[in-house]
């Protein structure tokens, strides 16, 4: 009966270990730059309200050659400005325990921008030029974003 219970409770051990050990915390609050509103969509419509501070979010990978940047045309500066980016990595459980990195878990990019103080529209495209296709065509590597300042 006790070896029982004892195999019972290291299956449970180390179910919940995996379980646990999968996990990947997005950290998002430890970037340099204040994102403000976040969106988080692959593409679309972005409302912001005159001069709010807002970003675009993006998974990545960068070790698999997931880099996006800003892509041509820049947005209409009079409607949105450009503040700047950064890629702010995921961490895992390895990171609490005091283990550098964390391999294999990725991260986001934040595009960061200010719209102008009057109402109006532009248009932010994001590229990956190291895109080389998804599952499904799910991760496309150019995104369009039209914001309406209102």
């Amino acid at each position: 009966m006790n070896w029982r219970r004892i195999l019972v409770a290291a299956f449970a051990l180390l179910a919940v270990a995996g379980v646990v050990g999968a996990v990947v915390v997005h950290r998002m609050t430890t970037g340099k730059l204040d994102h403000g509103a976040v969106f988080t969509a692959d593409s679309g419509e972005l409302a912001v309200k005159p001069g709010e501070l807002f970003s675009v979010e993006v998974s990545a990978h960068r070790v698999t050659g997931q880099v996006w940047s800003v892509g041509e045309p820049v947005p209409d500066p009079t409607a949105v400005k450009t503040v700047g980016d950064e890629y702010v990595k995921n961490f895992g459980l390895k990171d609490l325990v005091g283990a550098t990195g964390s391999a294999g878990s990725g991260g986001r990019y934040y595009f960061v921008f200010r719209a102008g103080p009057n109402p109006g529209r532009a248009t932010i495209t994001l590229r990956n030029p190291n895109h080389t296709g998804g599952a499904g065509g799910s991760d496309q590597g150019e995104r369009h974003y039209t914001v309406e300042v209102r």
